[in-house]
């Protein structure tokens, strides 16, 4: 291409047509308001939702090249389809594994173990089901996150365009003559998923099966695809039928605004989107913005929308997504001291400069020139010159060999990296005291349970077995579940919880019990500190009702632990922690201040230990279990705060523990879970 011309001077659609600039500056709207969430931006708190609105525009387009396709030709080229899609998708994203890769030399095992097998998850597009059998929170930064967590969303896209040219092939065979009986079926699909969805979330599965499922996601690819139908072309390739001019702004605008509110108005785990259709109205809200800006007449909405840096960033959406998020997590430990709008404008520059770079040289060279552009000159020709032999059907490699030797070498790889053992060398760490000096493997033999929130989560990852003989730790924590059976509070309203968090803790005791375990040991965590709604009041502000509270909590999880065979309970206090909010996700930054506050956790201890000795209203001893508190806060904080001890960072975000922070408390905690266990109950 020339350099003098635009980067996407060439670049049209399947079918020939311009780009829609309208919607492609909606598409740089919003993928910005996805970064800025991402990046820490707290008003927008319900950026999450965002990528509901990218596969409502995604139904929409692909859905709309393939009907065209159908309508000009007769048919679908369902292997040129997927070429086209593997054109525009892998280029950029073989080009970030190699990166990710290439950096895990730089980190951890362990986090080069969980990144190949991110890697090759990403590649076969099948991330969003690797994050849901690992019951990935997107909520909660546990530890070190992946830099392709958000590669879940390709996954999802890439599934459904696996099957919409078969449904719209079946759509033309069925009703060929009838747009609103193809559109009804769509419809019907898509209300489908919605109450699917909202199955699944009343009868409490994960919030990560809801979130990435390919089944719940489904919709608002759907919406898009039945807006395609609805307006696009028929069998004899006449475009539908579309309101009058001051209808379809109004409607544009409308939908606008519902997408918009989506940023500012839905908290984290709002879960009326996935149990009352909130997904699927959201869906429709950008399904109308799109009805408007495909709209080929004059509309002042679409001007304003079609602003050109905004349609540049709609154009470079892909990329900007894709690098993002691996961006945020390198540059975060390097930005960490400077103020947020400074960090995140720096992350924003960084991220556009990469995405533009990426878009101009390589994604669109690829998009107008095919997979061969990727080649020397010398490579291509001679391949031009063996598919024009004589001989060449033998002798002629197709180019699409080019993505999948490079995805084929990178898999490998990864799979390599990936199926090796992760070495014990990152968790290998001294002792947190001294004087405890080698395990000394236990016996008789100890079994216990770890119960704890994403803290416990985090403290789990650097358990090691093989470290201490003798013991086995079966983890029972859970990601974003209050040890509090009640709402949290936050900003003034009670927080809804994952409907997940009352089938864990209905289900822990018969897991802690299958696990054979005959001690629990649970991790006070800082949900202690905060206000919970109780019976329609605010329970709080370290008053007595607020000790009653926590005591009652341990006495009940202490009642269930005897009904699962537990005849040792053990409570960890809380340590001591200065809380960065800017490490934190938006939704809990609130949190970092009292978590902070030495008061708060010293009263939280004061209420354990009282609730240990049996103490205080609610703490009646359970018969048959013993009680002993182990005083975490003792080895991490006599001294006052430290990030580190004997060289080793306990925290990755201030609040969870890192893997070799872990590793580090587990050398003072499993002696102690050993000592505590030989006591009689």
């Amino acid at each position: 291409m020339s350099a003098r011309r635009a980067p996407t001077q060439e670049l049209t659609t399947s079918t020939g047509a311009q780009r829609l600039a309208a919607l492609d500056g909606y598409r740089g709207l919003f993928v910005v308001l996805v970064l800025l969430y991402h990046f820490g931006v707290t008003a927008l708190v319900g950026g999450w939702v965002g990528i509901n609105h990218f596969f409502a525009f995604s139904g929409y387009l692909i859905t709309r090249l393939l009907i065209s396709e159908r309508a000009r030709t007769g048919t679908i080229d369902v292997l040129r389809f997927y070429r086209r899609r593997a054109e525009r998708l892998v280029p950029a994203l073989v080009v970030l594994c190699t990166a990710i890769l290439v950096s895990g030399l730089f980190a951890g095992s362990a986090n080069r173990h969980r990144d190949a097998g991110d890697v090759l998850a990403s590649l076969f597009f099948v991330q969003n089901w690797r994050l849901i059998s690992q019951d990935d929170a997107y909520f909660e930064q546990v530890g070190n996150p992946s830099p392709l967590r958000h590669a879940w969303t390709l996954g999802v896209e890439e599934q459904f365009y696996l099957l919409v040219p078969l449904l719209v092939v079946i759509l033309f065979v069925l009703f060929r003559r009838s747009r609103a009986g193809r559109f009804v079926v769509i419809a019907t699909l898509a209300v489908a998923s919605a109450a699917w969805t909202a199955h699944l979330a009343r009868s409490g599965v994960d919030f990560s099966r809801l979130y990435y499922g390919t089944d719940t996601r489904a919709q608002a690819l759907l919406v898009g695809a039945g807006m395609a139908v609805l307006f696009g072309r028929d069998h004899r390739g006449r475009l539908g039928r579309r309101p009058s001019v001051p209808v379809t702004q109004a409607i544009g605008v409308v939908g606008f605004l519902i997408s918009i509110s989506a940023f500012f108005v839905v908290g984290p785990r709002s879960e009326w989107l996935f149990t009352s259709g909130g997904m699927l109205l959201f869906a429709v809200g950008a399904a109308m913005m799109g009805l408007t800006a495909t709209d080929p007449r004059p509309m002042l909405i679409n001007r304003l929308a079609g602003w050109g840096p905004a349609v540049l960033m709609g154009q470079m959406t892909y990329g900007l997504y894709l690098y993002h998020w691996p961006i945020h997590l390198w540059l975060s430990p390097l930005l960490d001291a400077l103020p947020l709008l400074v960090s995140v404008l720096v992350k924003l520059a960084v991220t556009t400069a990469v995405a533009f770079v990426s878009f101009r040289w390589l994604e669109v060279p690829v998009l107008v020139h095919g997979f061969g552009v990727l080649l020397p000159t010398a490579v291509t020709e001679r391949l031009e010159r063996a598919r024009r032999g004589p001989r060449a059907r033998r002798r002629a490699l197709p180019v699409w060999w080019v993505p999948v030797a490079a995805a084929g070498v990178l898999a490998l790889v990864a799979a390599t990296v990936f199926t090796r053992p992760v070495s014990r060398e990152d968790l290998d760490v001294p002792p947190l005291v001294a004087s405890d000096g080698t395990f000394t493997a236990a016996s008789p033999p100890v079994s216990f349970a770890l119960l704890g929130d994403s803290v416990g989560v985090s403290l789990a990852e650097g358990w090691q077995a093989s470290a201490y003989p003798g013991v086995e730790m079966s983890n029972q924590s859970r990601i974003g579940c209050d040890l509090i059976d009640a709402p949290m509070i936050a900003d003034g309203s009670p927080m809804a919880q994952d409907s997940s968090c009352a089938t864990w803790r209905k289900e822990w005791p018969a897991k802690v019990k299958e696990a054979g375990a005959d001690d629990l040991l649970v991790l006070t965590g800082a949900q202690f500190i905060g206000e919970h709604e109780v019976d329609g009041q605010v329970v709080g502000g370290r008053s007595e009702a607020h000790a009653a509270l926590i005591r009652r909590t341990l006495t009940d999880i202490e009642q269930q632990a005897k009904g699962a065979g537990i005849t040792h309970l053990q409570v960890a206090t809380m340590p001591c922690r200065e809380v960065d909010p800017d490490k934190l996700d938006p939704s809990l930054r609130q949190f970092a201040g009292p978590i902070s506050d030495p008061a708060n956790v010293a009263w939280v201890n004061d209420t354990v230990t009282q609730w240990a000795k049996g103490e205080g209203d609610g703490a009646a001893p359970t018969p048959g279990v013993s009680r002993d508190l182990l005083d975490l806060w003792e080895p991490l904080c006599s001294d006052g705060f430290t990030p580190q001890v004997n060289g080793v960072p306990l925290y990755s975000d201030t609040v969870h523990f890192s893997p070799a922070g872990a590793a580090s408390v587990w050398t003072w905690l499993t002696p102690r879970v050993v000592e505590a266990s030989r006591t009689g109950p």
